[in-house]
């Protein structure tokens, strides 16, 4: 066989290799990338988180909070109705990987095992097991989002 063709052939693989390698690295990269869209939220009489309904949309916002040096990671988001939806930035189940969720269209993606919700679904208790993204109790006081520091705190563990 031909020395130059032998020679062609391992440099081409190694190259397909080096590119195919790369190419992962990135894809990884943007798939773990957390959303960008974030908000320091208020806080009123150290009890409670308010949030205004006018700040929502169709984007998650992600919001966090600090708990004694723990940042506790959550998110906002209306859906196609115009209902919010609230929960944290954290799966019962993947959290100890400690990478949270991504919007894709519709849906809220975790950035560990890739399952997808839709966001007309999120909000609620896990009633199946496995990923979800965890619960974090709402109420809406008009035009405000309220959220208590207490149910925060709770799930700190998880972060």
């Amino acid at each position: 066989m031909n020395k130059k063709v032998i020679i062609g052939g391992v440099v081409g693989i190694v190259a397909i290799l080096c590119i195919g390698g790369y190419y992962s690295v990135i894809m990884k990269s943007a798939d773990t990338k957390q959303n960008t869209n974030t908000k320091t939220p208020v806080v009123q009489n150290g009890t409670d988180i308010s949030i205004p309904v006018a700040d929502l949309g169709a984007t998650a916002t992600f919001y966090s909070y600090d708990s004694s040096g723990v940042t506790i990671r959550y998110f906002a988001v209306k859906d196609t109705q115009g209902n919010v939806h609230v929960a944290f930035d954290a799966c019962d189940v993947c959290y100890e990987a400690k990478k949270g969720y991504k919007q894709v269209g519709d849906v809220m993606q975790c950035l560990n095992c890739g399952k997808q919700f839709a966001i007309t679904k999120i909000g609620t208790e896990n009633t199946n097991g496995g990923c979800w993204p965890s619960y974090l109790p709402m109420s809406l006081n008009g035009s405000i989002v309220i959220i208590k520091v207490s149910d925060l705190v709770e799930k700190q563990f998880m972060f």
